[in-house]
């Protein structure tokens, strides 16, 4: 997800529904890409929606869930009270004997609970549904859950899509920007609970098979592809979707409305569909909001491994001033309409996230930065190849504008926090974001892109479906790249606070023709000890110029040199590729494209670039 830093409709007829891919799922393809086969094969333990399942994920605590089948019916008899009733069923595989399965539910009345067709009575305690399975059921064994319960919808407003600590669940705004009622539900970062009994955890991804019935006017959108549309009673209409590779709780997404205008683009390298659904009235910023989206795609698919989904879905609705990844239909908030020239890196951001964050999911809240740093590190990539040099450097010097922006104010923290697990939303910020990318572009430099890119192409084919954590990603690079000190650098970048500040001074013996360079780290908060990493430095006269990559090793570190000429100043990183900036004062300004600033007078002037 990304959020960016920084008079009712007449009743005229509705517009006809957007085109819709309404051909079945394969089933053989989809039980690849579900990555549910156990890798050597094996009996159909049970099957979802068509499915066969034949392996879970034996780590899960207590069962692993294996699919939803959600139906949800919407009642919007009564304006601004409109209800909803739901009904769930579930498919689960115990990892440990039991005789109870508990699901994460916050919403309103709970109306009946089956297990394997048999009636059972639920409980419910600080937000978990507790529900007996009237025997106990062995590890291995699959089982099925039903809830029916019913409530009503969250009355959203234009102030509410600021505050992502109230906004989410299943939502109705009365007047979008456009004057007209919308649906749409919001399950990030742990919201699917208040309107869905689910396991509510990044970890445990589940498929989804979603039947929703609204008034007939609406169109209806979910996520993966849609199996069926047929007219139901009372003037309402059924949709019916299947998503059929895993994803969390938090990318499960309805949304209905009268007058989305669809466009659909295809990607040149496989042909790939990509469809975005802005307001009838946004349908030109839409275009400039999307048109590049091919380009992206055939970015993607070529360095970091085919797309693995049915369909690659943008659709326009309010939602909180940036955009959420929700799996095959990612939502845009309106207000990105508004700025659509300026807005367009959102949508690169939210597609790359059907690599990293949906395809390869997180294990805990701690690891939120496999997510979105990977992604914002994806964007840069395809920025930096599909703008060029110039303006890709300038992305990376936002980000890392934004990052020392926030790691140099009062809520810095880790890149990866230490346990126990806490909400997202402590660490939503530029430096989960904006520093995660810039550590894996500086590791990127040191190993080479082409041997890191591979790597990445590895990582998400070799973990598509599962969830990771920051310390089996460590464990891989270091196997991957055995000359980097792996551990080292995820020690000070990634479980560790701040980047490296350098003051840099000189003295040249013209008669040796060499060049005693003293680099001394004027950060106050960082490692004890100081930061340990090789950066380039370079040395310039008007246009001569010789460069040496230097280890910095502690808070001081002095190297002797051969050079040619006496410089008359030396340049730290000066293709700008490692995280780290050098002190500065008026007698030691900053380059050319950067500025010379201090947090609140509180910490040591460093060089921080200038905002593209």
């Amino acid at each position: 997800m990304v959020a960016l830093l920084g008079a009712l409709g007449c009743d005229a007829q509705p517009a006809a529904p957007p085109r819709v891919d309404a051909a079945p799922v394969d089933a053989g393809e989809a039980a690849v890409d579900a990555a549910v086969d156990a890798a050597d094969g094996g009996p159909v333990l049970a099957t979802f929606h068509g499915v066969p399942v034949r392996g879970w994920d034996r780590s899960m605590p207590e069962v692993d869930a294996i699919g939803y089948e959600v139906d949800l019916t919407v009642d919007e008899s009564t304006a601004g009270a409109e209800t909803f009733r739901g009904e769930l069923r579930g498919l689960f595989v115990a990892t440990a004997a039991g005789d109870a399965l508990t699901l994460d539910y916050t919403g309103e009345a709970v109306d009946g609970a089956e297990v394997d067709g048999r009636a059972a009575t639920a409980t419910r305690d600080a937000g978990a549904l507790r529900i007996p399975l009237g025997r106990t059921v062995a590890a291995g064994e699959a089982f099925r859950v039903t809830v029916r319960y019913h409530g009503a919808l969250f009355q959203g407003t234009g102030a509410d899509t600021s505050d992502l600590e109230t906004l989410g669940g299943l939502m109705v705004f009365q007047r979008n920007r456009a004057g007209r009622k919308i649906y749409e539900s919001l399950n990030w970062p742990s919201k699917a609970r208040r309107w869905l009994p689910v396991r509510d955890h990044p970890r445990d991804g589940a498929m989804v098979a979603l039947t929703a019935t609204f008034p007939a006017r609406y169109t209806v959108l979910s996520n993966g592809r849609m199996e069926s549309m047929r007219d139901a009673a009372g003037g309402a209409r059924t949709w019916a979707y299947l998503r059929a590779t895993p994803m969390p709780a938090y990318d499960i997404h309805v949304a209905a409305y009268d007058d989305w205008a669809e466009t659909t683009a295809t990607s040149t390298q496989n042909g790939r569909a990509i469809r975005w659904l802005p307001y009838s009235g946004d349908r030109e910023a839409g275009t400039t909001l999307f048109q590049e989206l091919p380009a992206a795609m055939d970015f993607y698919e070529s360095a970091f491994g085919p797309f693995r989904w049915e369909q690659a879905g943008f659709v326009e609705a309010p939602i909180f001033g940036g955009g959420m990844e929700h799996a095959t239909l990612v939502t845009m908030d309106e207000s990105l309409f508004r700025t659509a020239a300026r807005s367009r890196s959102v949508t690169f951001h939210e597609l790359a996230h059907h690599w990293s964050g949906n395809l390869v999911r997180i294990a805990t809240w701690n690891d939120f930065w496999l997510s979105e740093g990977f992604t914002d590190y994806l964007t840069g990539r395809f920025l930096e190849a599909h703008d060029g040099a110039g303006r890709g450097l300038g992305n990376w010097r936002n980000y890392l504008n934004s990052a020392v922006g926030v790691e140099r104010g009062a809520s810095h923290h880790p890149l990866r926090p230490a346990d126990p697990e806490g909400s997202p939303l402590r660490i939503f910020d530029a430096i989960t974001y904006k520093k995660g990318a810039l550590v894996l572009r500086a590791f990127e430099h040191r190993v080479g892109t082409e041997p890191f890119t591979a790597f990445l192409r590895g990582w998400f084919e070799r973990h598509a479906g599962e969830a990771m954590t920051t310390q089996q990603f460590e464990g891989e690079l270091a196997a991957a790249f055995p000359q980097e000190d792996v551990p080292g650098y995820f020690r000070q970048f990634v479980y560790g606070e701040f980047l490296p500040v350098l003051d840099a001074s000189l003295r040249y013996d013209a008669a040796a023709r060499r060049v005693s360079l003293t680099l001394r780290q004027t950060q106050g908060r960082g490692p004890t000890g100081g930061f340990s990493f090789p950066v380039v430095v370079e040395f310039a006269r008007g246009d001569t110029r010789e460069r040496a990559t230097v280890r910095v090793t502690g808070t001081t570190t002095v190297v002797d040199l051969p050079l040619t000429f006496e410089p008359e100043r030396a340049v730290v990183d000066p293709d700008e590729r490692a995280y780290v900036t050098a002190s500065c004062s008026d007698a030691a300004p900053c380059r050319a494209g950067w500025s010379c600033a201090s947090a609140s007078g509180t910490n040591p002037a460093m060089c921080v670039p200038l905002r593209s």
